[in-house]
């Protein structure tokens, strides 16, 4: 099942929270997923239906849907037909590619996914380096650490050679500017990544307490002043200084990422889900009240005639219940529609917005203890020391559920079998400072006895916000996973978030 959806649970910031979702798609017409996600906060913080209504909620929640960046490994990136610099070397090798307009759209998309892949590549290398580092020791770390980096030197080395031998092609005095401009920020990203990637290993060699590997430190030193270097020499403004802000420098990098990413984003369009329902149910609940108060009048008109006393109180009788009956009603069928319809639905389509290729549907709504599935009861684990934690008055249980339907064919179909897109990403920051107004002061002071003195020691108030989600795929059919995580804040905001077992 986790090879259909993949979940990672990080703080974004200081506020908020990031769900990252991968859905993969399988083969066959649709694929088709659905996710309940149940967030469990002490009733101390003041959250309830009255307080945090569904609007409040949504303009918490953030959702980013693209495709998931195609992987490769660094050192496939200069010969595999797979590689973005494969498609490039295709493109700029056809006879009069400069002049043809059908060639600068595709061109460009590669120029950019180059960036976005090497980002990618660049992060899985470091993360299998730090996962190898901490099950190794002794001599064989250091070999280990020599042999990834000295790769990761080679490889990245081969990358900026081989784009730096573009060049000549794009340096045309015909080409479109758009390719130009292509082609000049993938550098200036390259750049960056690597700078940022050889940064980080240095900073391994240091956590790790690999000091005597001096002589693969001062190569990573060299690399890192040959990449400042080369952007000065372009003229480029993502260059570190020591004295200032840097303002321009996290404004540029900041725009060079969007701009790599962009060819992976899609395009959605966000709509209210059951208008023509609730329109409907709501004059059924009219017609019901209506024939309430008819039936009212009619029978007392029959039974006393027009124009007496009996009648007039029935008119009036029947008016004063009419509207307690229509809202009853309304509110009947509402809650009954809510378990069938979604809050909202949002289609998904190419950047283009010419194709469209999934359907997500989202839900959010407050529920009781006693409407938890039995499975996600058990995971929340309601012990004595969970009511206690609680002042014995329960918890608030929002529960957030997506359905999300990809239209997996017309996917392979629109994007062709060679962009190696294998699953759509699904990312979502949900802001917590709803949570922390009622909070109490992030650090209390307490008095403790030491040495046979008294001294004032200083406390962390912290409050725990359970998270527990149900991944389920619908087709095709496989096993649910359940998967917990627990987020520990204050309220200046998130402390850290910890995963649990169950």
């Amino acid at each position: 099942m986790m090879e259909s959806i993949q979940q990672a649970v990080l703080p974004h910031d200081r506020y908020q929270i990031e769900l990252k979702l991968d859905y993969e798609l399988h083969s066959g017409k649709q694929t088709h997923y659905q996710v309940e996600t149940y967030i469990f906060a002490p009733r101390t913080l003041a959250i309830s239906e009255e307080t945090y209504p569904k609007r409040y909620f949504y303009s918490d929640l953030k959702n980013y849907i693209r495709f998931k960046t195609p992987t490769l490994i660094l050192r496939d990136f200069d010969t595999s037909k797979d590689s973005p610099l494969h498609a490039i070397r295709t493109i700029i090798q056809q006879s009069g590619w400069v002049t043809d307009p059908r060639q600068i759209k595709p061109l460009v998309e590669q120029l950019k996914l180059l960036a976005a892949m090497l980002k990618s590549a660049i992060r899985e290398h470091i993360d299998h380096l730090r996962v190898q580092l901490e099950h190794t020791s002794g001599g064989n770390a250091h070999r280990l650490c020599d042999n990834l980096i000295q790769e990761f030197l080679s490889a990245t080395h081969q990358i900026s050679q081989s784009y730096d031998n573009l060049l000549p092609e794009f340096s045309l005095p015909n080409i479109d500017e758009s390719i130009l401009t292509g082609y000049t920020f993938t550098d200036e990203s390259i750049s960056v990544l690597l700078e940022e990637g050889l940064i980080e290993l240095l900073g391994l060699l240091d956590e790790y307490q690999l000091a005597e590997m001096t002589e693969l430190k001062e190569l990573l030193r060299s690399r890192i002043h040959a990449e400042v270097a080369h952007r000065r020499e372009k003229g480029y403004e993502s260059l570190l200084d020591t004295e200032g802000d840097n303002e321009l420098y996290n404004y540029r990098v900041s725009i060079l990422k969007k701009y790599a990413s962009s060819i992976l984003y899609l395009s959605t369009s966000t709509q209210r889900e059951g208008q023509k329902l609730e329109h409907f149910a709501q004059a059924i609940a009219a017609g019901i009240a209506m024939i309430f108060a008819t039936t009212i009048a009619f029978y007392f008109q029959w039974r006393f005639g027009n124009f007496t006393f009996p009648f007039f109180v029935a008119l009036v009788v029947g008016y004063m219940f009419k509207d307690r009956v229509k809202e009853i009603g309304r509110g009947l069928f509402m809650n009954t529609l809510h378990n069938f319809i979604y809050d909202r639905r949002i289609a998904i389509y190419t950047q283009d917005k010419k194709h469209q290729i999934g359907i997500l549907r989202e839900k959010v709504s407050f529920i009781s203890e006693d409407e938890l599935p039995r499975r996600i009861h058990e995971a929340r684990d309601y012990d004595t020391f969970v009511q206690i934690e609680n002042d014995r008055a329960g918890e608030t249980i929002i529960r957030y559920t997506k359905d999300i339907v990809l239209f997996a064919d017309a996917i392979r179909e629109i994007m062709g079998a060679a962009t190696q897109i294998t699953s759509i990403n699904d990312i979502i920051r949900y802001d917590i400072r709803s949570f922390l107004s009622k909070m109490d002061d992030p650090i209390q002071d307490r008095l403790m006895l030491k040495d046979d003195e008294l001294i004032t020691v200083p406390t962390h108030k912290v409050y725990h916000i359970n998270l527990i989600s149900k991944y389920a795929a619908r087709a095709p059919k496989k096993d649910k996973v359940y998967r917990r995580h627990r987020v520990i804040l204050n309220r200046s905001g998130i402390k850290r978030i910890e995963g649990v077992s169950i």
